[in-house]
């Protein structure tokens, strides 16, 4: 975390609370190597969150696009 910690604006011990919070959510996953934990991606955890934002951003772009489709239809009917 040394390494990580000293790119971050952040102190070591709000690192810590980071990581500690994205390994329960399964996006990172960490490895004890003697004094050191090397953290990684979860492969896993990130392609269920890959899943979440798709879904996610498929639904509110056919939002977005049926609402402006929508305001089209009474636009144009204003202007005929």
């Amino acid at each position: 975390m040394v390494d990580l910690a000293a790119g971050l604006p952040v102190s070591r011990p709000a690192v810590s609370q980071h990581l500690k919070i994205l390994k329960e959510a399964r996006l990172v996953r960490d490895e004890q190597h003697g004094t050191r934990r090397i953290y990684s991606l979860d492969p896993q955890g990130i392609e269920g969150l890959r899943d979440y934002l798709d879904r996610f951003w498929n639904t509110a772009l056919r939002s977005f696009k049926a609402r402006v489709e929508a305001e089209n239809k009474v636009s144009k009917r204003r202007t005929a």
